[in-house]
């Protein structure tokens, strides 16, 4: 089994890990032409995009059932990678970063007249995905619990009165929506005087006590916020990611990311001790971070002179991991 917590000098298509071993991917992957001797290895485009299917089904092999996956990418040339990734996994954001301290452009475009064009001050990351575990199953049973309920009492009121009465919605959610309440898109338990309102209607079905029920509800809820993909936005981020693009110029690499963005991502999906895979370490930024921020990690870099500076950035990451340990 390959060594975790370092970064090694092969392709990380050869890896060992076991399926479903990876809690978060961060994969700043060749753009295609764009910048850095490594955009510029493949014949045409289509063998690139080859090589991107490849590439995402591994992820797909890779990524924990609750994992989620970060993929960056060229904002002309996305699309593509995002047709193919969106055939293994489940699209959470298409964000954006808004490098706003280069508002004249990058990459040689300052745009305007000359060329036709706007400049250009964003790149693109894609965020995906499995979505195995849903936090409204924890209402499933209590919901179809009433649901029973009520169509036994079918007569004497409808589904469309209990909405109307309890002002849930109508559009689709049925009497899913008369069972729970919705506060900031997650599901709750509906209130007592909701569920006594639907004791009343239904006579002399749905004879389970209210308290009966919310306990049931609170310890699914416990069970599947365990298994739920990490998601903490204590940063208070949106889809337009605006970071700056200071990094450290110790670290030579063609484009490097820097290292506030790459730990507000490490930070808000995944927990400590989660392992993080980065397949194409480049300079070392999120081996680096994922060391900051105490997640395992494993790192991949096919390139002999990127490689040697990942390692270096690594092992200066530590010392100063050490240093403050040590105070």
């Amino acid at each position: 089994m390959m060594e975790k917590n370092t970064i090694h000098h092969a392709d990380w298509m050869t890896n060992d890990l076991e399926d479903g071993s990876v809690n978060l991917i961060i994969a700043d992957p060749p753009y295609f032409e764009i910048k850095g001797d490594f955009d510029f290895v493949w014949d045409s485009f289509d063998d690139y995009l080859n090589d991107v299917e490849k590439w995402a089904i591994e992820c797909k092999r890779l990524l924990a059932e609750n994992g989620t996956l970060f993929w960056y990418g060229d904002d002309k040339r996305i699309a593509y990678a995002q047709i193919i990734f969106d055939k293994y996994f489940g699209l959470v954001n298409s964000l954006v970063w808004y490098k706003y301290n280069l508002r004249g452009g990058m990459f040689g475009s300052t745009g305007g007249d000359n060329v036709r064009s706007f400049p250009i001050c964003t790149e693109r990351i894609l965020m995906y995905s499995n979505d195995q575990y849903n936090l409204t199953q924890c209402v499933f049973n209590i919901r179809d619990y009433i649901r029973e309920e009520i169509q036994k009492a079918k007569g004497k009121i409808s589904f469309k009165e209990i909405n109307q009465t309890l002002g849930t919605a109508t559009n689709g959610g049925g009497v899913a929506s008369a069972c729970l309440s919705l506060k900031k898109s997650e599901p709750a338990m509906m209130t007592k005087e909701m569920y006594q309102k639907l004791q009343k209607w239904c006579h002399p079905y749905l004879r389970r006590e209210y308290e009966d029920l919310r306990r049931e509800y609170e310890d699914l809820r416990r069970e599947y916020e365990d298994l739920r993909r990490p998601f903490d936005n204590f940063l208070n981020l949106n889809e337009i990611l605006q970071f700056n693009t200071n990094t450290d110029k110790t670290y030579k690499h063609d484009t490097i990311k820097p290292e506030k963005l790459t730990r507000a991502l490490l930070l808000t999906c995944s927990r400590p001790n989660d392992l993080v895979l980065v397949p194409f370490a480049g300079s070392g930024t999120e081996c680096a971070m994922a060391k900051k921020e105490n997640r395992e990690f494993i790192g991949f870099e096919i390139d002999e002179k990127y490689h040697a500076v990942a390692m270096e950035r690594l092992s200066d990451q530590e010392e100063k991991s050490n240093q403050i340990q040590m105070f």
